[in-house]
């Protein structure tokens, strides 16, 4: 039994109150320090986060004066959490940022995730199932895509745009490249010829031909953090 298990028993006996809750007692006892399972667990703040090789984030505090081209080594990606939504952006664009095209094919798959609106757009947030879809199609050999990775959907590309300033000095201080106020594809087809495009400048959205517009490709993956 630890010191603090120890001290909560001798409280118990001081008390002499009646514990007509044994469980609740040994509970309270046992528990030893950690939070009560009836407690809420306290979310990951919302932010910026530098990711480690071995998947392990840490919260980025942004420097002013930013030291340039410091370029710490040992992390493999940015991550960005607002709320219940939370990417992981890769240290630099496909292609060697090259402008590159999305799709080498013409889509004659017939899929039903085209999204010809602005509001159904902008609230796609299916990156992973819309890139595999590309797949599909024949995505542009440039686009070499790692393990887990996969090409924002418009709602996941917005997420960039809003935090853009500071996700840029994180790339930054790790030796990444950072965001272009450029225009960038989404993984969000607009049909079987278009998908939509960003402008990471002004945050304007159109709409291009996949397989004969060029425009950059910052891939992203899965991030998990409670």
């Amino acid at each position: 039994m630890t010191e603090n298990q120890k001290t909560k028993m001798a409280l118990l006996f001081i008390s002499k109150g009646d514990l007509k809750n044994a469980e609740l007692a040994y509970k309270f006892i046992m528990a030893d320090g950690e939070k009560s399972e009836n407690m809420p667990s306290k979310e990951a703040p919302d932010g910026i986060y530098l990711i480690k090789k071995d998947g392990s984030p840490v919260l980025f505090e942004p420097r002013e004066p930013y030291e340039k081209g410091c370029g710490l080594k040992g992390y493999i990606a940015i991550g960005i959490k607002m709320g219940s939504k939370s990417i992981a952006v890769s240290l630099k664009d496909a292609a060697d940022g090259d402008d590159i095209t999305l799709t080498d094919k013409e889509d004659k798959t017939g899929w039903g995730g085209y999204k010809d609106n602005y509001t159904d757009a902008v609230s796609d947030w299916n990156g992973k199932e819309n890139t595999a879809h590309l797949g599909k199609i024949g995505l542009n050999k440039e686009i070499a895509l790692e393990t887990g990775q996969y090409i924002p959907s418009v709602g996941e590309m917005y997420l960039i745009y809003l935090h853009k300033k500071v996700l840029n000095e994180a790339l930054r201080y790790v030796g990444g490249e950072p965001i272009k106020d450029d225009w960038y594809w989404t993984s969000t087809e607009y049909s079987a010829t278009n998908a939509w495009i960003l402008h990471l400048n002004d945050g304007s959205m159109l709409n291009g031909t996949k397989a004969a517009y060029t425009f950059r490709v910052r891939p992203v993956s899965a991030f998990n953090i409670k």
